[in-house]
């Protein structure tokens, strides 16, 4: 029987997709109006706009579980280029967790973490750290990851069967630092 790809829980796609905002070509949530839009678009800010201060939340946040998922993917490789993470997000993330509460609602079947905020930007961002909690509970947390490349640091959810994708991309990243590689064992001939 062939193995089939399971398809990325809807939850953690749409944190993939966070976090993949910040693109080579730009911001998809770089101004107020394009953080609200994508907030809307993605089911999480039914009401309200996000304003400077939010949009800046937002990106720390983001830049925090890009940090989070690179712990979840083996060392960097050694690359001329810099590194897309940021040293002190995962700090700025724990931060920024107690203005983004969760409480447990044991209301719901099974209970589940839920935002414990009335701001909307504040519910939304904490929505998507409730999301990580509930990965974390299913034990697929492992298998999202940011590229190996330090230059790329891309998010992806890892479908393969032994959770050993490294790469979000073969043909990009993972060729990069094969040529490299190569480079590297010719000089040293």
């Amino acid at each position: 029987m062939p193995h089939t790809v399971e398809a990325t829980p809807p939850a953690l796609a749409r944190l993939v997709e966070f976090v993949n905002t910040r693109r080579a070509d730009g911001d998809i949530i770089g101004t107020p109006e394009q953080l609200t839009s994508w907030l809307r678009a993605h089911e999480l800010l039914p009401e309200g706009t996000a304003d400077t201060a939010a949009r800046h939340r937002a990106e720390r946040v983001r830049e925090g579980l890009r940090a989070l998922l690179a712990t979840n993917n083996a060392e960097p490789v050694t690359s001329p280029r810099p590194d897309g993470l940021n040293p002190s997000a995962r700090t700025e993330l724990a931060s920024l967790t107690a203005a983004l509460p969760l409480t447990l609602d044991v209301t719901s079947t099974p209970p589940r973490l839920v935002p414990h905020t009335d701001e909307p930007v504040d519910h939304a961002l904490a929505t998507l750290l409730a999301d990580v909690a509930t990965a974390v509970a299913a034990g697929i947390w492992s298998r999202l990851k940011t590229c190996r490349e330090p230059s790329c640091r891309w998010a992806f959810y890892d479908h393969s069967r032994n959770r050993g994708r490294t790469w979000c991309s073969m043909d990009v990243c993972g060729n990069r630092v094969k040529v490299r590689a190569s480079h590297r064992r010719n000089a040293a001939r």
